[in-house]
């Protein structure tokens, strides 16, 4: 099977953006929260590949791209590799960092990744945030929580789309920032851009850090445990599943096109290689169900859309079959009862537990939730806040 085909089919999601639209500010700014802004500088040492892939650098080249890599007869990523490329480089990753003042639990840190095509934004839904943002029912619940714009999304740096934004560098980003906040130093190290630090900020030492992860950042989350089994004390895993379901949905159904040419005003500073998707069908097929969602969600999709480097896809395999030896905590897969991706539309009776227990041979435990009635983007559906307390509840038997 090709490599898109076998990374779609085990749940590698690119999670949709949409039509063109102005975009969103960020909520750190709002006055009733105790959040700030952070530019953050991560420092990471990875080892990426070169691939054999054609230049995007149209809508016509990514095309032709997805024929290159989704054809039935397209090699596999690692029959793509043409060489080794050390990176030794620091970034610039935009966070938003929400402490809790006398949080019951605030010294729980939840460090939330992102899916391919939104950035941080995805955890935070500015329309009707009582009932959508995940980052306010985290403070509601009494944790901390960081959420960051993965690299070459959001306001974080952009660099190369085929050599350096891949998911090695991912993985170390995410290491990086688990890090310098279990070290303490994670707001001295970096630049505050919006919002008052407290002093309670400037020291925060987390006693426990969870990390949870939607789609691509589940993914990536997956790729962390195994490299680094000792940082997490529990992870949560949505949009993704291990599961029997042979079905495959086309890589080319998500209707991606070149950044800058598709919104020169938004991603005109995205070069070679950075894709968004191009119509809000397509973000509704791959990522809301209907009867599911209200129509604003689907535009705060739209106006929340980032870039997907074309080097972070089709180097999601090199995470595939790498078992996270060593991680002790507990694992819950979250996922939409329709996510029509990673389950074709039907996530019933399609739970695989032997495959996740090869990848977590020593959690604590490993258990699966469905969000009823759900698609694939469980924090833009109307039964989003059920589905929290779901992940609250979960924590808290475990420990956390």
């Amino acid at each position: 099977m090709n490599t898109l085909r076998r990374l779609i089919t085990l749940g590698a999601l690119i999670a949709p953006a949409a039509l063109a639209a102005p975009g969103r500010h960020y909520n750190a700014t709002r006055a009733d929260r105790p959040c700030i802004e952070l530019r953050i500088p991560v420092h990471v040492v990875a080892n990426n590949s070169q691939y054999q892939m054609p230049r995007v650098d149209s809508t016509i080249d990514y095309v032709d791209w997805v024929w290159f890599t989704e054809r039935w007869s397209a090699l596999t990523s690692a029959e793509l590799v043409t060489g080794a490329i050390p990176v030794n480089q620091t970034f610039t990753i935009h966070g938003q960092l929400c402490i809790p003042p006398g949080g019951s639990k605030a010294d729980i840190l939840q460090i939330a990744t992102h899916g391919g095509g939104f950035d941080g934004r995805y955890w935070d839904v500015d329309v009707k945030p009582d009932e959508y943002s995940y980052v306010d029912a985290v403070l509601a619940a009494g944790y901390s929580i960081l959420t960051y714009d993965c690299l070459g999304t959001g306001k974080s740096e952009t660099p190369d789309a085929y050599d350096i934004v891949q998911a090695p560098v991912d993985v170390e980003v995410m290491q990086g920032l688990t890090s310098m906040a279990r070290n303490g130093n994670l707001v001295s190290a970096s630049t505050v851009i919006s919002g008052q630090p407290t002093p309670e900020m400037k020291a925060y030492r987390p006693q426990k850090v969870v990390h949870v992860g939607h789609s691509i950042g589940s993914f990536l989350t997956i790729g962390f445990t195994a490299a680094y089994p000792t940082l997490s004390d529990g992870i949560i895993l949505t949009g993704m599943l291990f599961s029997n379901e042979s079905g495959v949905f086309p890589f080319s159904d998500f209707a991606f096109e070149y950044a800058a040419e598709n919104d020169p005003t938004l991603f005109g500073d995205r070069g070679s290689g950075y894709t968004v998707q191009g119509t809000a069908a397509a973000a509704q097929l791959v990522f809301l169900k209907k009867g599911a969602f209200e129509p604003e969600l689907l535009d705060y999709a739209v106006s929340t859309r980032s870039t997907v480097a074309v080097g972070e896809v089709i180097s999601l395999g090199t995470n595939l079959g790498r078992p996270a030896a060593g991680f002790k905590g507990s694992v819950l897969f979250f996922v939409g009862e329709y996510d029509f991706v990673i389950c074709d539309g039907d996530c019933n009776g399609i739970y695989e537990p032997a495959a996740a227990k090869a990848v977590y041979p020593d959690a604590e435990s490993i258990d699966v939730y469905l969000q009823p009635g759900t698609g694939h983007g469980t924090t833009l559906a109307i039964n989003a806040t059920a589905g929290y307390s779901v992940i609250f509840d979960y924590l808290g038997q475990k420990g956390l």
